[in-house]
């Protein structure tokens, strides 16, 4: 992962001249109590201590995982490290949570309400909770965690921490918002403080090997205060007599100063200040920005540092001791200014060069060189840098684009437009996009290198603003086809070629045009091969999507499956991808197989920080309304669906919330409100005349397909049966003429229904007769185990019929339908609420969502999502309601005047 540090989640090297501690080592690595703490000022070997356990339970067979924590973590860079951390020690990260199993505890990981760190996070949790054996994670530098939302993420993995993971972590101050009063409070917790860590006389000796004299192991004692790294700089400045200039009780700067520069060469000590500015000390790298040679040489000689570098096991990499680090670096800025820019800039340049971008972009802001982060991150490729890298290389990358930068550098400003898509802002991608356009004379500029490269750019931002929009896409395949038109030579690379017939294929695929999108497909291996794997994997996508459609779901699997696995075994740092493709499966798998799938996808916003499109949110709503239905009935499913139509109306996804709106209008047919159903139809503004809804020349092929269906289902409904005739017919011409086969399949299942309720078995027989065969090849299973009351007793008489084609075929799809309905659970209301909320409905009544969710601490739009889930679970429209129907169940108490009119007997009894 290249975005990701791994010297960060690389258990440190043994310090050297370690003293061995064994009883507090021991306390540190009792796994009897769920967190252990080392809260302790600067330089007294915390992280010592804890690299030296982490290697005593690695010798013991013990899962250790390690982490350095750093300002810069937001709260997906911290899920991303601990993923990495646990990955590391070959533990699967990336398994995607399953039905069956348990959500941790805590309301910050209940289903659907997690953000993307969440949702990484509940991923981890799940693995550690298969793994089984104890684990162990050490957390380094933790007051280094300044960003109040990261400190949430570690709160929710301390929170939900499985019983087999046992915390440690290492703190000179608690980090403001970092939850550990709990495990305190329940005797949960070990903690080990300075005067635990202050070296004992005995520790002082073999420290320094019994050279020692009495006076000396005496004067040495008293003004170290039996501080460790006191002692190591004491030992190092070669002189344990006990003459320091210098008493120091707690100032590290102070003993710094008096000891570490003390003897040291002018020229030696400005090389220090110098190093100060590396993270690690690359001697080639050291060499290059600061215009010196032999610097390995010199770290090498210069006993003065002996003892205050660290090292990385991994790599080999050493770095000064951050307190040592962190006071060189101010020292070097106080001194010489100007020095301490110039050193940032050339280690920018330098990194930028190596390819090291997002170093080289915080080195070039460390210098305070707006214009050189600009050409850093232009030169890295801008949008590109999506292209070869993933998401999170160009969000990291605009973190350190400011305002006055965006504007400078049109292609960067396009970035941004990129970022905020991806991010789920797409309006605020679109007024971005609006103005950019703008002021670049629709995004030309006379005389301007940058002109090809930026109509490139514009050309891929807008695709990826249609697409995220979930608008139709017809526009941009209009674009790419002029693009594709140009020759390499005026502008256009291969990746680029590729990411276009890439996107051409997605087009094809939303527009029913699906032997275009496997054509496209084709096309863009030819550009790409396997080497531009971030793309690969989608392309496989996309062919694996045609061919569901198509109803050829053994080459779907086989698609999902390839990309799949190759973004599993190259870790490409990109969860989305992994996450997108499992939802892309899981749909069908749905559809292949009568039972639900094992996958429970995450809510709209999460696909929405991930960079979802259309097919990506049909896909996800559809399998969740599909568990729901299958473990809560119509209203469990309806309040899924719900949930994604505020979404999209809150995002300004129009089309994407009328396709939901048209599952509603399903599940309200399936729950006996046909009347309901109606009135949200014509709410939804679905289309008026049954004709429209098989429009593919205005709608996408899943809208024809949800379209259809809804307004079968609700004219079956309403006793209109010759026009459902009529628009069943038609929706399977129109279904046969682009090859949509699972469209075919649920509108068969749909008119079996129909002329069963009509009584017309014949009709229904020859509708279930022609299923049955295209059962035979596609596995669609799904489409007709909706129907299970009405298509059994028809399905068993071809199941026993002598014909010897389809009678085999019908009594193994029986066989999955009858299976899949005795594993239907009982839906019994009171049991399926949790205690989180039961206390929304206990909070309810006396005060405003936004008064509960501060009391709840959470966020107000995860409080209505709850609040959703909620009166979806009850069947209830409004807080009255919900209140009611939960005290007739029983599942709240009466009001307070029926309490007080009872005697206090009665009420012990209720």
């Amino acid at each position: 992962m290249p975005w990701l540090l791994r010297h960060r989640v690389t258990v440190p090297d043994p310090a050297p001249g370690y003293v061995d501690r064994p009883s507090l080592e021991a306390r540190c690595t009792t796994l009897d109590d769920r967190i252990t703490l080392l809260h302790a000022p600067p330089g007294f070997g915390k992280t010592a201590l804890l690299a030296n356990c982490c290697r005593r339970l690695q010798e013991d067979g013990v899962t250790v995982a390690w982490l350095s924590l750093d300002e810069n973590d937001s709260p997906e860079a911290l899920a991303g490290y601990l993923a990495l951390a646990f990955e590391d020690t070959h533990l699967d990260t990336t398994a995607t949570r399953t039905t069956h199993d348990t959500p941790p505890d805590g309301p910050a990981l209940q289903p659907g309400g997690e953000t993307r760190a969440g949702y990484r996070i509940s991923l981890l949790i799940s693995a550690i909770e298969r793994h089984g054996a104890p684990c162990f994670l050490a957390l380094d530098e933790v007051e280094r965690l300044t960003s109040p939302d990261a400190v949430a993420t570690l709160n929710l993995l301390v929170r939900a921490a499985p019983r087999n993971l046992h915390l440690a972590m290492a703190f000179r101050i608690v980090p403001p918002g970092l939850d550990i009063a709990t495990l305190l409070l329940d005797g949960a917790a070990t903690v080990v403080r300075t005067d635990d860590l202050r070296f004992s006389k005995d520790e002082v000796i073999r420290f320094f090997d019994s050279t020692l004299s009495r006076q000396n192991l005496a004067a040495v004692t008293t003004e170290s205060a039996g501080w460790p790294i006191a002692l190591r700089i004491y030992r190092n400045a070669g002189r344990p007599d006990g003459s320091a200039d210098t008493v120091v009780a707690d100032a590290a700067a102070a003993w710094i100063e008096s000891r570490l520069w003390r003897g040291l060469p002018a020229a030696d000590r400005d090389f220090v200040l110098d190093i100060a500015l590396f993270d690690w000390f690359d001697p080639d790298l050291i060499d290059e920005a600061t215009g010196t040679l032999n610097s390995r040489r010199r770290l090498e000689v210069m006993g003065t540092l002996a003892g205050l570098l660290q090292t990385s096991g991994s790599s080999g990499s050493m770095c000064l001791h951050p307190l040592i680090r962190d006071h060189c670096a101010n020292r070097r800025f106080a001194e010489n200014p100007a020095r301490f820019r110039e050193i940032h800039r050339a280690i920018a340049r330098a990194l930028a060069r190596r390819g090291q971008i997002l170093d080289a972009l915080r080195h070039a802001s460390e210098a305070g060189d707006s214009a050189l982060i600009g050409s850093i991150a232009l030169e890295a490729g801008g949008i590109r840098l999506w292209i070869q890298r993933g998401f999170g290389a160009l969000r990291a990358v605009d973190q350190y684009l400011t305002a006055d930068i965006v504007a400078a550098h049109p292609r960067l400003a396009l970035a941004r437009c990129l970022v905020l898509a991806i991010s789920g802002n797409v309006g605020e991608a679109d007024r971005v996009f609006a103005m950019l356009g703008s002021s670049t004379n629709d995004f030309r500029k006379a005389d301007d290198a940058e002109d090809q490269a930026l109509a490139i750019d514009r050309v891929l931002v807008f695709g990826i603003l249609s697409l995220m929009a979930c608008s139709h896409p017809k526009t941009f395949e209009d674009y790419t086809e002029r693009m594709l038109s140009l020759r390499p030579a005026e502008g256009i690379e291969s990746m680029e070629r590729g990411l276009l017939k890439c996107s051409n294929a997605i087009v094809g695929n939303m527009t029913a045009r699906f032997d275009d999108a496997l054509e496209w497909c084709d096309r863009a291996r030819g550009e790409i091969g396997r080497t531009m794997h971030y793309i690969s994997c989608h392309v496989d996508y996309q062919a694996g999507l045609a061919c569901m459609a198509l109803g050829r779901t053994r080459d779907a699997a086989r698609w999902y499956r390839r990309g799949l696995d190759d973004t599993r075994q190259r870790r490409l740092g990109d969860n989305s991808t992994i996450l997108f493709g499992e939802i892309l499966a899981a749909e069908l798998e749905l559809e292949r197989s009568a039972a639900p799938p094992a996958l429970r996808p995450p809510p709209p916003p999460v696909l929405g920080e991930c960079g979802a499109w259309f097919d990506a949110y049909a896909a996800a709503t559809a399998v969740a309304m599909e568990l729901a239905l299958h473990e809560q009935g119509p209203s469990g499913a309806r309040g899924v669906v719900d949930d994604a139509r505020e979404y999209a109306r809150r995002t300004g996804r129009v089309r994407l919330g009328r396709l939901y709106c048209a599952l509603r209008v399903s599940l309200l047919v399936a729950d006996g409100r046909p009347a309901e159903a109606e009135r949200a139809w014509r709410a939804g503004e679905l289309p008026v005349d049954d004709a429209d809804c098989l429009d593919l020349d205005r709608l996408l092929w899943r809208e024809v397909e949800a379209f259809a269906s809804a307004r079968l289902d609700l004219l079956i409904a309403r006793g209109n049966h010759q026009r459902a005739r009529t628009l069943a017919a038609r929706s399977l011409d129109v279904a046969a003429q682009r090859g949509m086969m699972r469209t075919t399949m649920r509108i068969l299942a749909t008119t079996v229904r129909l002329e069963a309720c009509t009584g017309n078995t014949a009709r229904a027989m020859e509708h279930l007769t022609r299923f049955v065969a295209l059962y035979e090849t596609t596995d669609y299973a799904r489409p007709l185990a909706r129907e299970r009351e009405l298509a059994m007793p028809l399905l068993e008489r071809i199941a026993g019929s002598r014909d010897d084609g389809l009678a085999p075929t019908a009594r193994r799809l029986g066989e999955a339908i009858v299976e899949v309905n005795a594993q239907r659970p009982r839906v019994d209301v009171p049991l399926m609420l949790t205690r989180e909320e039961r206390d929304i409905l206990e909070r309810i009544e006396r005060q405003t969502d936004a008064e509960i969710a501060r009391g709840m601490q959470m966020t107000y739009d995860a409080l209505r999502y709850r609040v959703r889930r909620l009166f979806a679970k009850l069947d209830a429209r409004s807080r009255h309601d919900a209140v009611h129907k939960a005290r007739a169940l029983g599942v709240l108490p009466p009001p307070d005047s029926d309490r007080l009119a009872r005697s206090p007997h009665d009420e012990h009894v209720v």
